[in-house]
Parts: C-alpha cells; structure tokens; sequence
C-alpha cells in the first residue's frame, strides 16, 4: 500500500512542478518562478552584466510571451549611457532570415544623474521583466519584416515623433502578449522614482523631460489595456 502511496505521490508532484514551470501569466513574479525558465536561455549572450542579475532566466521568461519569435541570438551589453536602453540588429541582419538575425541590447549601467535609480538592476523584477519585455517585442516586430522595413526602421529613429510611435507600439504589443501588469509595474516605478524632487538641478529633469516625454505609455492608459485586452480575462493570473 506504501508503495503505490508513494508511486501515486511521486506522479502528483511531477504534474504540479510541470504545470507550476509552464504557467506565465503572474501579476508579480518572484525569484521562485524564474529557475523553471532556462531552456532558451542559450540564445542569450551576456557580455558584461552581473551574475546576480540572472538575466538568461528573465529573458527566457518573456520569450514565452513571444512563442513565434526567431533570432540566432541575442548579445546584451551593459555600458555607461543616459538612455536605460537601446536594441539594435546586427547590420548583416537586415539581409538575412528571421532565425539567422543577431541583436544587440545594450543597457546603461550608469548615467550620473537620478535615472541610475531606474537602470535594469536597480529596478524590481516585475519591472525588470517589464523592461525586457519591451525590447523583446521589438524583436518581436523585426522577426515580420524584410529588408525595407529595417531600413525604415533606421530613419524612424530622426525623429522624436517616429521614436514615440515605434516605443509605444513595442508597449502596446507587450501589452497584448500579456505583459501587462510587468509594464504597468515598471510604468509606476519610473513615475515614483523620476519625479523632480529626486533630480539635483532642474537642468537635468528639464533635460529628462525633453527626451521622454510621450516616448512611454502613462499608467492610465496601461491599465485600460489591461482591463480590455482579452487575454487578462482568459488568462488566470496567478
């Protein structure tokens, strides 16, 4: 009896851990959840970041919001910037099929002013996975075009009002891939974190100002998204 006891408790378990490792619709992530996300980890390739930050899982986890996504790889790099993040795609990319593109990631690890409170590590996870998640979907946006849309790409990227369109469509299609609540979570950081009384001069928040303002969605409208995207009401977040 204590065998089949154990047969039977043995075959609950393995079903819990399984189903528990392929659920990815949470409100907010723990570090509990990341280790069951590691299996595409191998296309990711980290240059220069602190193992502490434990990226490859954290991409892995927003890769399976994006199942149809293609790449040969993806090389994150951290460096000294203003901006929190810049993607590119390798020029030789642009000729080439989805799956045999590389890009690069690169995230600014220091910037002297009070952005370094908003930089990928010094974010929470569900923020952190927020960030990624809008690179990601970029990447996501690049596997559907061809040669001439990367060109377009590139000139977009003149204007601030180009750059606006392009980093809200990036939110919005992390949005309805179910990320909601990660972007929501970063949106709610960076208000809290960037308001005026954290700069040292108004100088450098006048100069934040300038270069983002419109460039992300606001909390109000993430959270409409998520009230009317189908996919947070056929999904049950945990």
């Amino acid at each position: 009896m204590n065998k089949y006891f154990s047969i039977l408790f043995l075959i609950t378990f393995f079903l819990l851990k399984n189903s528990f490792a392929q659920n990815i619709y949470y409100k907010t992530v723990n570090d509990s959840i990341l280790p069951h996300f590691k299996d595409t980890a191998n296309k990711i390739i980290i240059i220069n970041s602190d193992s502490s930050l434990n990226l490859k899982n954290k991409f892995s986890y927003v890769m399976r919001f994006f199942p149809k996504m293609e790449f040969e790889s993806i090389k994150i790099k951290f460096r000294k910037s203003q901006k929190i993040a810049t993607i590119k795609p390798s020029f030789p990319s642009i000729f080439k099929a989805p799956k045999q593109r590389t890009y690069k990631i690169y995230y600014s690890n220091y910037s002297g002013t009070a952005i370094d409170s908003v930089l990928l590590k010094n974010l929470s996870l569900n923020s952190q996975l927020g960030l990624i998640g809008t690179q990601l979907s970029r990447i996501e946006d690049f596997r559907t075009g061809g040669f001439f849309d990367f060109i377009a790409w590139y000139f977009k990227q003149l204007t601030a009002k180009a750059k606006n369109k392009i980093n809200y469509d990036d939110e919005k299609r992390e949005l309805e891939a179910g990320l909601g609540y990660q972007l929501l979570s970063l949106r709610l950081e960076k208000d809290e974190k960037m308001k005026i009384e954290k700069w040292k001069n108004v100088k450098g928040y006048s100069n934040y100002v300038k270069r983002n303002i419109n460039r992300s969605m606001d909390s109000y409208i993430i959270k409409n998204f998520v009230n009317d995207l189908p996919i947070y009401h056929s999904q049950q977040y945990k």
